[in-house]
């Protein structure tokens, strides 16, 4: 049997009380960013069905905690700075707060130091993260419980977690996402500003044209072409997502670009923008926030993928259709910065084929449903 550092086997369930382990208290450890906290949602449900009288911690830095706090698998959320490791004030602090809490288990879905040292500051006796099939840095070292990853999908790979507990089943993953109520009203209410024509107000496509690497945005001009072919073929107007004035710069040359087919929504925070998203027919758009926030309330997605693989960080489910750049990514390197050249190769006419595939394809179930 392997030790430290190696990895477990996944199936072990000897010398280590798995079967008999009922955590009370658990705390996971996915600090960031939104769309990684989102993949990481369904090891959070599985969590709570598993232990369903456990309280569930969630230790975040990012906006993904407006997201969380309304989840019904997340108990409590704890937000914290995104320099903390960097402070040995933090440090102390962070240490007594979550070892007044008394976790049982922590998981590291994250795998980096700062993921593990909290889960190694809170005195949890049982720390299960990945080994270094999955994992970096020191974070293998600081798992009394190593999992090696064999899943390709995120959502599933972060669910092997918990794989001495109960069998991962691939693609089975839930994401449970509550209705966003305040946000849901405040959607409404702007979608009912917009000047629509009246066949089209319950018939839009979304746009997101941001990314939180250059290298994952694609041409704001074909986007704003997109929104003209989808408007001329379909009948469908596009309102297109933006945060931060980058984007927004973004959107209005896609809204200038679509000649009246797309508005710039108005800004929008996170649960709303989710609502946003859930209310649309489709969303394009390149790996990041919004398109797992797409997988996660069943919007159908075309997703638009260059410096990442499609079928590891693309959408959830068979309900969407990923398009891999012809230039693939490198198989170890992730290009974060840099031109944006495989997004490029993505070619309008693929991305508008897809549209028209997923359009169809609602067209067909809507008269199958009447």
């Amino acid at each position: 049997m392997d030790k430290l550092p190696g990895a477990w086997p996944v199936g072990l369930r000897i010398m280590d009380g798995t079967r008999r382990d009922t955590p009370k208290s658990v705390l996971l450890t996915r600090l960031s960013a939104i769309g990684d906290c989102i993949l990481t949602i369904p090891l959070a449900v599985e969590i709570k069905r598993l232990w369903p009288h456990c309280t569930l911690t969630w230790i975040v830095d990012c906006a993904a905690a407006s997201l969380l706090e309304s989840h019904p698998a997340v108990d409590e959320v704890i937000r914290i700075p995104k320099q903390w490791l960097k402070s040995p004030t933090e440090w102390s602090s962070l240490r007594q707060e979550l070892r007044a809490r008394e976790f049982d288990f922590t998981f590291d879905p994250q795998g980096l130091s700062k993921s593990a040292t909290l889960g190694w500051l809170s005195g949890a006796r049982r720390r299960i993260g990945f080994d270094y099939s999955h994992a970096r840095e020191l974070a293998p070292l600081l798992a009394t419980r190593r999992i090696r990853r064999t899943a390709r999908h995120m959502v599933d790979t972060y669910r092997q977690l918990l794989s001495p507990w109960t069998p991962i089943e691939m693609g089975q993953g839930s994401f449970d996402m509550p209705v966003y109520r305040d946000a849901a009203l405040q959607v409404e209410e702007l979608l009912d500003s917009l000047e629509w024509n009246a066949w089209d107000r319950h018939n839009w496509v979304a746009i997101n044209p941001g990314a939180g690497w250059p290298t994952k945005t694609w041409p704001v001009q074909r986007f704003g072409m997109l929104a003209r072919e989808l408007h001329r073929e379909y009948g469908r107007r596009s309102i297109v997502l933006w945060a931060g004035e980058d984007e927004l710069l973004k959107a209005k040359v896609i809204e200038e670009e679509s000649r009246g087919a797309a508005f710039v929504a108005p800004a929008t925070d996170l649960p709303q923008a989710l609502e946003v998203i859930r209310r649309s027919s489709l969303l394009v758009t390149a790996d990041t926030g919004p398109l797992h926030m797409a997988s996660a309330v069943g919007t159908p997605c075309v997703s638009l993928h260059g410096p990442t693989w499609a079928d590891e960080s693309g959408p959830y489910g068979n309900r969407h259709i990923a398009i891999q750049s012809p230039l693939l990514p490198h198989p170890k390197k992730v290009a974060r910065r840099g031109h944006n050249v495989a997004m490029q190769a993505i070619e309008l006419d693929d991305v508008f084929h897809a549209c028209g595939q997923l359009l169809t394809k609602q067209a067909i179930s809507h008269r199958l449903i009447a």
